[in-house]
């Protein structure tokens, strides 16, 4: 009584664990059917002490396993989404690298620029009433207008010099803006690698999965049929494909760890470049 009892509670915390599973989106965990669960109880209960003892233990072993698996699907599901979403939103603080510095610089252009202006109008209509004075063919008209834009020309050249000069600063500082933006990116790149292991981890985890899904059938079968020795083989079976699936399921976690120290590297990078 006291066995079937704790059958009872174990089949209810199962229930538990599948509409968790459930609800949560992951595969849902292997567990016995009621008419399964029944056949296993008896087969159980008229086996050898050993041999029942150890079916029962290997079946709670394996749902605790499987348990451990749901929640390391659950915590890679959310540390994926956070990098996802923090590699998200660094790629678009990259694309502000050095504003506040170019938008300035580019300003102080303009405004270099507009400042001149009234000097380059000048020149322009000094030339204009040099050429017209020597249309004329007057020779003081000449002279005056050629001492004018000779004058004019030497300011004009001084200006021409300084916007060249702002204008030398502002294409440095946008092209090592641009080496800032490759470099974070680089980094950034860098978790390219990682992220085909992990899928070629979710492969091998998947396909360790099917072989489990196609255990898990040989194991009702046996159940079905009172076959203690060959239930309990099949459930050693069973326990091994659940490790291998645990280590590919830290595995993957590990990763996606480094993924996220690679996208804290690279925030901690923008930060100092301002961005």
């Amino acid at each position: 009584m006291v066995r079937k009892s704790k059958f009872v509670v174990a089949g209810m915390l199962m229930i538990a664990v599948f509409a968790c599973a459930a609800a949560a989106g992951y595969a849902a965990p292997f567990t016995l059917s009621v008419t399964a669960q029944k056949a296993f109880d008896k087969m159980t209960a008229e086996a050898p002490a050993g041999v029942g003892a150890a079916l029962t233990k290997y079946y709670a072993e394996l749902q605790k396993l499987q348990q451990q698996e749901i929640d390391w699907d659950s915590r890679i599901s959310n540390l994926h989404y956070k990098n996802e979403e923090n590699e998200a939103s660094l790629r678009k603080r990259i694309k502000n690298i050095d504003n506040a510095k170019l938008s300035a610089l580019e300003a102080d252009i303009e405004k270099t620029e507009k400042q001149y202006e009234p000097l380059f109008e000048l020149y322009d209509s000094q030339k204009s009433q040099l050429s017209l004075a020597k249309a004329s063919k007057n020779k003081d008209l000449i002279a005056f207008a050629n001492a004018q834009v000779t004058a004019t020309k030497i300011a004009v050249q001084a200006a021409n010099k300084e916007i060249d000069a702002k204008e030398k600063k502002l294409k440095k500082a946008k092209s090592d803006a641009s080496a800032k933006m490759k470099a974070v990116r680089d980094m950034l790149g860098g978790n390219d690698k990682t992220e085909s292991r992990i899928k070629a981890a979710k492969s091998s985890a998947s396909h360790t999965k099917k072989r489990f899904s196609a255990e898990a059938d040989t194991f009702v079968k046996l159940v079905r049929k009172g076959d203690a020795k060959g239930s309990a083989k099949s459930l050693t079976s069973l326990l091994g494909y659940q490790k291998q699936i645990l280590v590919q399921k830290t595995n993957i976690h590990s990763l996606e760890e480094q993924i996220a120290a690679v996208i804290a590297k690279a925030d901690a990078t923008l930060k100092g470049y301002g961005a």
